[in-house]
């Protein structure tokens, strides 16, 4: 019986890591994205101020997709997304959904 736990707990711990690695890595490389090119205008305080612009994921995702454009950043898609990522994962909190990623 124990044996059987300890395999299951096992089992559990190892697949949390392998579905978290993916998002992490893009959590992580969208933090880095955001810092290099968007912190030289934006400070963490513009995401957490009481009047902020961005109510939903949409308007989340349209205004980091129109300032890549205005910057030229040339940004694909999973870059975006990983942006995305980033800054809801640390400021926003919207609810995940599974078809945006």
């Amino acid at each position: 019986m124990r044996q059987a736990r300890l395999s299951l707990c096992t089992t559990a711990i190892t697949l949390l890591f392998l579905y978290a690695l993916p998002v992490s890595a893009g959590a992580e490389r969208g933090q880095l994205l955001y810092e290099n090119h968007c912190t030289s205008c934006h400070t963490s305080t513009t995401h957490i101020r009481e009047q902020r612009k961005t109510k939903t994921p949409a308007e989340l995702r349209a205004w980091i997709l129109r300032w890549s454009d205005e910057l030229k950043l040339n940004w694909h898609q999973d870059e975006l997304a990983d942006v995305y990522q980033y800054l809801n994962s640390h400021y926003y909190k919207f609810p995940v959904d599974a078809a945006a990623k």
